[in-house]
């Protein structure tokens, strides 16, 4: 049986080191989890218009100059999203907390370090930041979790983009 399919976007705003990364507030299910800024592609947006609108609505920044990069893909046991993601450092604007989260620059070792991060801030580990940084690679991530976001198995492909 095919698991529901939600699709969505993730905007990566690296500068020096740093990305902006959001925490969520009170009241929401993921309660003090930090994420990248993102969300559900809604009807007659394309992806990167999503990316730019969830920007501008979770951190008040304006982002600019996207690329894509590749796709990450989060399974839960009864459902999965597919993220189109993209990576910018061309931007107007500082992060600002919202209704629903907060929002910061942090130093992306230190953002890998918090204890409730989302399985989407794995693309910022040496392993895999070859593929969000460098213009040469897309990458694909499979990532298997369970439903208090526990990663439970990783699937990852690089790919130069020469090749594709």
């Amino acid at each position: 049986m095919d698991k529901p399919t939600r699709k969505a976007v993730r905007c990566y705003l690296i500068k020096d080191n740093k990305v902006v990364a959001i925490k969520y507030k009170k009241g929401n299910r993921k309660e003090g989890y930090y994420d990248i800024p993102g969300g559900k592609i809604e009807e007659g947006e394309t992806a990167k218009q999503t990316a730019i609108r969830e920007m501008k609505e979770e951190t008040r920044i304006d982002v600019k100059n996207l690329k894509y990069k590749g796709i990450i893909t989060k399974e839960y046991p009864d459902r999965k999203f597919t993220f189109k993601t993209f990576i910018t450092n061309d931007y107007e604007g500082e992060p600002q907390e919202v209704e629903e989260n907060t929002s910061e620059w942090i130093n992306i070792n230190e953002l890998l370090q918090k204890e409730k991060i989302l399985s989407n801030i794995m693309m910022l580990d040496r392993f895999f930041i070859k593929g969000l940084l460098e213009d040469s690679y897309k990458f694909n991530i499979h990532i298997t979790v369970d439903e208090q976001e526990n990663i439970l198995k990783v699937d990852y492909s690089l790919e130069e983009e020469s090749k594709l």
